[in-house]
């Protein structure tokens, strides 16, 4: 089997699974669009600390359980989180 050939299903699995974690975030941005607006609605602040503390909480215990560096997930989340907020405020 040639390098091309054994390489090429997990180059075509790490593409499926980009797709799918965009479209997961995608999902994430529409979910945090409708919070915004109930915490508007509400007079409620965008950010909530706390709720993001328990959020980056869980991903460092899911990213240990998996195996997973929980500084590096961490940091990715924070990210998406960013954006996100992002999205909520200028709603």
């Amino acid at each position: 089997m040639t390098y091309e050939e054994e390489i090429r299903p997990y180059r075509e699995t790490i593409d499926r699974l980009n797709e799918e974690i965009i479209e997961r975030i995608a999902d994430r941005h529409e979910a945090a669009i409708a919070i915004a607006k109930i915490k508007q609605n509400h007079g409620k602040p965008i950010v909530d600390k706390k709720r993001e503390q328990a959020i980056l909480n869980k991903i460092r215990e899911k990213a240990h359980e998996n195996g997973i560096n929980s500084d590096a997930l961490e940091s990715i989340f924070k990210e998406i989180i960013k954006l996100c907020t992002e999205a909520e405020e200028t709603q």
